[in-house]
């Protein structure tokens, strides 16, 4: 059910698709790009733990890497050059660690994102996870009930490949925003019509798209 192989091809072949040179250098450009490819290094740790039967660390992981994606819209969008500059540091210190706790929660951007006309169709996508997913996976990260329950009495391979298939569909959106911020004409629509050939590991609600 998990088809690892199957998912490795297709992110390879994005990758090649999105290996250009960035729009510019700035800050803005640059801390998104970085963000976004957090999102797919989390997502390849979460394939990993799939393959390995490590359901609860591969959970626990699929809400930090849809943070990360929105994040990474968010810092293109919304966010202010004071938000940018906090969050563009080299190095990590009491000083700047404290001067990122200021940057909203997800929550909050998902807000902020919703007002920009040109995210609608990606919003779409964000808003089906967070109201599919995002309690359960407050639960795990927070070794609540469902967390509990599913470690002592196992995972469904339903929650196993559901978990696979989300953590893939957000590679493919970190892809989209990695290919955005090229500036690569028509980049975006030719991840997309690649991705479609690929439905056997994606979100089941991409069969219909």
């Amino acid at each position: 059910m998990i088809d690892v192989t199957r998912a490795e091809q297709l992110f390879s072949i994005l990758a090649e698709v999105t290996d250009q040179p960035l729009y510019d250098e700035s800050r803005r450009i640059e801390l998104s790009a970085t963000l976004a490819n957090t999102a797919l290094e989390i997502g390849r740790s979460i394939r990993i733990l799939c393959a390995a039967d490590q359901q609860l660390g591969a959970t626990v992981c699929l809400r930090s890497q849809f943070e990360s994606l929105v994040r990474s819209v968010w810092t293109l969008h919304c966010a202010s050059e004071k938000e940018i500059k906090r969050l563009s540091i080299n190095r990590l210190t009491s000083e700047t660690s404290q001067g990122a706790k200021n940057i909203p929660l997800a929550a909050k951007m998902l807000e902020e994102l919703e007002e920009i006309p040109s995210l609608r169709n990606l919003m779409v996508a964000l808003n089906e996870f967070k109201g599919s997913a995002w309690r359960p996976l407050n639960s795990f990260v927070h070794a609540g009930l469902h967390a509990v329950v599913h470690t002592k009495f196992g995972w469904p391979p339903e929650l196993v490949d559901q978990t696979f298939r989300m953590s893939n569909g957000l590679c493919v959106l970190a892809y989209t925003q990695i290919g955005l911020l090229t500036g690569t004409p028509r980049i975006q629509g030719e991840i997309i019509a690649l991705a479609a050939s690929f439905s056997s590991v994606l979100p089941r609600y991409r069969d219909n798209t």
